[in-house]
């Protein structure tokens, strides 16, 4: 009976470790504030709902605007990682509901970086620092439309939005999840435009970068992360291309391009070129579209490699390896996402995934950065199989699994030698047909 209760009181305590873990980033949840410019008057309450991030670096986000009986709005918008505490806020908020009117235009106010700070004692924040906007005509506009009597609540909106402190707490870390959430970071499934490009499929391995402001000199400034790595920072673009060759992960990549200030002449209009497999792929600032946004994201998927003469050498999983089953769970949806990464040491591990009889991939690095792999079910179980093609040089062979499904995701921890695979068994029941 004691062991009983001892082997609970583990798997609850391991359960728990499971789920702390998987909320451990710091930008996940719920943050709120209270902003009360006029005594006598309820507050406009900001909340901001953040769900977990894609790549480890692009958030979907939720925003409400609540103003006692006078105002409420929803949106939904990206924010995207430009250093390791500042996430830079994204150009567009969809307005998911909005009454009784509109604010359009007013919402590119609310632009710029979330900067992270902890006090000692007390809770999490998040610090708007906003790039400025001047001459762009926005600042009256729709300030009488409508009806006189929304007047006052449009002078306490726009002055939040323009100019006035925001200053987030963070209140719970329980990551945002709506019928949405995974539109917003996978522009594939929709048409709403976050600042995502389309992805490009390559097989190189390098790609050339070239950097320019095509329009008058200004001092413009940008930034480039990639996969969560600085690769510019604060660079001052003149009418000299900048180049340099990138090295590629294997899977996706994620380039953000940030606009560090709009320069002396508003927008800043910097240019971003990518060439890979003969193409040039143009990322610019310039396009209506993107004017005083605070960032673009590229998106490129490097193909795994082919299998290697080491990997084809190893023995058959399914003759002299332990299949150690992990988990099974069951699913909505046909297309799934699985995300890697190597969580503690990157210490040169490789790994192959076979999804029933097919291998999806072979010789695949586990790097710090995540990498994703979109994979589709067949109707009732799935069986992936993934198996370590070395074992690096702190054996085992380890790797963090994420698998996206809908709204949800579960995270494993993957620990693979020479004597087992590790195993995850899927089943994907179809919705039911009307």
């Amino acid at each position: 009976m004691k062991n009983r209760i001892f082997y609970i009181v583990l798997l609850l305590f391991l359960g728990l470790a499971a789920h702390t873990n998987a909320q451990a980033d710091k930008w996940t949840g719920t943050w709120r504030m209270e902003y009360k410019p006029w005594p006598g008057r309820p507050p406009l309450i900001i909340e901001l709902q953040v769900g977990l991030p894609g790549q480890q670096t692009l958030y979907p986000a939720l925003l409400k605007l609540d103003y006692g009986n006078t105002f409420h709005g929803v949106y939904e918008l990206l924010l995207a990682t430009k250093s390791i505490t500042q996430l830079g806020i994204g150009r567009f908020k969809y307005p998911v509901s909005e009454t009784p009117f509109r604010l359009g235009p007013w919402m590119l106010y609310l632009n710029g970086t979330f900067n992270y700070g902890k006090p000692a004692n007390g809770a999490a924040y998040m610090q708007l620092s906003r790039m400025w906007i001047k001459d762009f005509g926005l600042f009256m506009k729709g300030l009488d439309e409508d009806d006189e009597i929304y007047t006052s609540t449009k002078v306490t909106l726009r002055g939040l939005l323009y100019q006035d402190s925001i200053r987030l707490k963070k209140i719970n870390a329980q990551p945002w999840t709506g019928p949405h959430t995974n539109r917003i970071i996978h522009p594939e499934e929709d048409s709403v435009y976050f600042g995502i490009y389309d992805k490009v499929i390559t097989a190189d391995s390098v790609v050339q970068l070239s950097i320019k402001d095509d329009d008058q000199l200004d001092k413009d400034t940008v930034t480039l992360v990639h996969n969560g790595r600085v690769l510019l920072h604060r660079m001052e673009m003149n009418d000299q291309t900048r180049e340099q060759r990138i090295h590629l992960d294997t899977g996706m990549n994620i380039l953000t391009f940030f606009a560090d200030n709009y320069g002396g002449l508003p927008p800043n209009t910097g240019n971003m070129r990518i060439t890979t497999e003969g193409k040039t792929h143009v990322f610019d600032f310039a396009h209506r579209a993107n004017w005083y946004a605070t960032y673009l994201v590229a998106q490129f998927y490097r193909k795994p490699t082919a299998p290697t003469a080491a990997i084809k050498a190893l023995p058959p999983p399914t003759t002299t390896r332990k299949n150690e089953s992990l988990t099974s769970f069951t699913v909505r949806q046909a297309d799934i996402i699985l995300e890697l990464w190597d969580a503690q040491q990157e210490d040169g591990d490789s790994i192959s995934l076979r999804l029933n009889n097919n291998w999806i991939a072979t010789g695949l690095p586990v790097k710090k950065a995540v990498q994703q792999i979109k994979i589709s079910l067949q109707p009732g179980e799935n069986t992936l199989l993934f198996m370590a093609d070395n074992l690096g040089s702190i054996p085992p062979n380890t790797a963090a699994l994420r698998i996206r499904f809908g709204t949800q995701a579960k995270t494993l921890e993957l620990k693979t030698d020479f004597q087992r695979n590790n195993l995850v068994k899927i089943v994907y029941e179809p919705p039911a047909q009307p």
